[in-house]
């Protein structure tokens, strides 16, 4: 289920979106009630000069009860977890995953949350959702929401024919350009 976009425009708000870059507050830590609060969470850390050096400047919600899936198996994201993050070029913002998941993802990766304890101790049991259960912005960007995407094993493609390679952190720079990363999509 889609909400749509809860926030005022300057949060530059995607629905189905997980933004990337550095967290400077982490989230699983930081529970806001709304997409809305996240952003302006963000916008107060990047108000404040002793943030100055590494300002929020993307931030991403989760809009899912009670959890939202993610890739990193070994975590629990709830909802209301509000990451905070720092991209060094918000102009070309960088996404770890965002809109509708391609078939071929959801079956690589259908059991990466099957097994584990939920936070009351029930076994986990949560399979790949059609789409991306985050909302994410960044701030001052301008959305065109008639622009679609999707997830898949190697990256994002839009409705509009753009495709973005996926930055792997765990790569180095060399094997991250030689799979086809853009310069500017890495982490720096």
């Amino acid at each position: 289920d889609c909400p749509g976009v809860t926030t005022p425009p300057m949060c530059g708000e995607e629905p189905h979106s997980d933004t990337g870059g550095h967290a400077v507050v982490w989230g699983a830590e930081h529970k806001t009630k709304s997409a809305a609060e996240c952003c302006d969470a963000c916008a107060k850390h990047a108000a404040d000069p002793q943030h100055a050096k590494r300002p929020c400047v993307s931030w991403v919600f989760c809009q899912v009860y009670p959890q939202c899936w993610s890739l990193d198996t070994g975590n629990w994201h709830g909802f209301g977890e509000c990451w905070l993050k720092w991209q060094s070029d918000p102009k070309n913002p960088l996404y770890g995953q965002r809109g509708k998941f391609a078939e071929e993802f959801r079956q690589r990766h259908w059991s990466a949350h099957l097994t584990g304890k939920q936070p009351d101790g029930s076994p986990r049991n949560l399979t790949v959702p059609t789409h991306v259960p985050w909302t994410g912005g960044v701030l001052g960007a301008e959305v065109d929401l008639s622009v679609h995407w999707e997830t898949g094993l190697d990256g994002m493609r839009s409705s509009r024919g753009e495709s973005t390679v996926l930055w792997r952190a765990w790569e180095s720079r060399e094997q991250n350009l030689a799979r086809g990363v853009r310069p500017e999509s890495m982490g720096k």
